[in-house]
């Protein structure tokens, strides 16, 4: 095993490097040719910024993953960037151009039938969950194809703040990565750690980027999505077979924990959406996300508090496997994601009610004419807090 270190290693090292070197000149790029993401009344962005973050988060993973293989056979990395590359075109021509749902679902299609039907990414066994073992192709592969199209759309939703969808997609490859690496599949541990390090370099431009910040757009979030369905789908397969020191269990609900966000957030909003009689593709700011940000969160703080969030998750999982089975934990998990979430939303509208409630009597001690130093109500520090923001 200890031989593959030195290959894991140049991996992530090309791959950050890769991307780290290639944002810079992508950035000038969209400057020159006005390749910008616009400010509107749904986005928390508040200046132009460039979004063809994910151009270089392809050419870091795609080109990590692939040099550094060696004489590893990995029969299904050609069917992986096959789809991959569909995802990239119709993110990018998005992120350009702007297209409908619609088109962007159909080449999704297509990129998760080439990956369940040739690239063997497909579900074979349900360790127990819902007391489902071995299942057949009938089942198996639309589920995976089901399961691949909705990871995919649940990053591109997540990916609405700054380091929200890569820090959630290193802490997801990051683990998987480790488990791949000491259960012997060190084809997939390569793939997981090119994706770390590509997105460890995209972080920093997307949080700390100054002239050079930028976002990931459509094409990194279809691309990240793609990955990581992939990476869950063979980790629930290849953990099968595992041997018992690595092999994990209640497997499904780990899985479940690590994608908390995406999953929740997607369930919620698509649920809220489809009761408004509106398409679950319609933009809003219902995403969790956007509870945070009007909770008086900044995005770094949001994001951050979610990938926490999913890290406590993935802890609980792990801590409660020998005493719950694979169903009950995996409902457990999903139960107390959507309470956490309601309380967060009760929270946050007490915030705003509060804050609106202020703002209106703000004004109506100004339209009086008093002032400042004449306010009854001693609120000058709050009116100024409230003009700031």
């Amino acid at each position: 095993m200890t031989e593959y270190l030195l290959n894991i290693f140049a991996a992530i090292t090309a791959s950050f490097l890769l991307t780290y070197l290639s944002i810079p000149p992508i950035v000038r790029i969209s400057n020159e040719k006005h390749l910008f993401d616009e400010p509107n009344s749904r986005k928390l962005n508040k200046t132009a910024i460039p979004t063809l973050g994910g151009v270089s988060i392809f050419i870091g993973v795609s080109l990590g993953a692939t040099l550094f293989l060696g004489s590893l056979h990995f029969f299904e990395l050609r069917y992986i960037f096959a789809a991959l590359i569909m995802l990239f075109f119709i993110g990018l021509k998005d992120d350009i151009l702007v297209i409908s749902a619609r088109k962007k679902l159909m080449v999704q299609i297509v990129a998760a039938i080439i990956l369940v039907t040739l690239g063997n990414v497909e579900i074979t066994n349900l360790s127990n969950l819902f007391f489902l073992n071995q299942i057949s192709a009938w089942i198996s592969i639309p589920l995976s194809f089901m399961l691949l199209l909705f990871i995919i759309n649940a990053m591109n939703l997540i990916d609405g703040i700054d380091g929200l969808a890569s820090g959630i997609a290193i802490l997801v490859s990051g683990v998987l990565g480790s488990w791949f690496f000491v259960s012997g599949h060190i084809q997939y541990a390569i793939l997981s750690f090119a994706i770390a390090g590509s997105l460890l370099a995209f972080l920093r431009y997307n949080l700390w980027g100054g002239d050079n910040k930028i976002f990931m757009g459509d094409t990194g979030s279809l691309i990240l999505g793609g990955l990581l369905g992939i990476l869950v789908i063979q980790f629930l397969n290849l953990n099968i077979a595992a041997p018992t020191l690595v092999k994990m269990q209640n497997a499904p609900a780990f899985v479940l924990s690590l994608l908390i966000v995406p999953v929740t957030d997607t369930l919620r909003v698509f649920t809220i959406r489809i009761y408004q009689k509106r398409s679950p593709f319609s933009p809003d700011m219902n995403h969790i996300h956007h509870l945070l940000i009007r909770s008086g969160m900044k995005h770094i703080q949001a994001s951050s508090f979610l990938v926490l969030y999913t890290a406590f998750f993935a802890a609980f999982t792990l801590a409660t496997a020998t005493y719950l089975s694979s169903t009950i934990s995996f409902m457990l998990v999903l139960g107390m994601s959507f309470g956490a979430i309601a309380l967060l939303k009760k929270r946050t509208d007490k915030i705003t009610e509060r804050r609106e409630q202020q703002i209106r009597l703000t004004r109506q001690i100004l339209s009086t004419g008093l002032p400042l130093q004449e306010d009854p109500f001693h609120i000058l520090e709050t009116k100024k807090k409230i003009y700031q923001n």
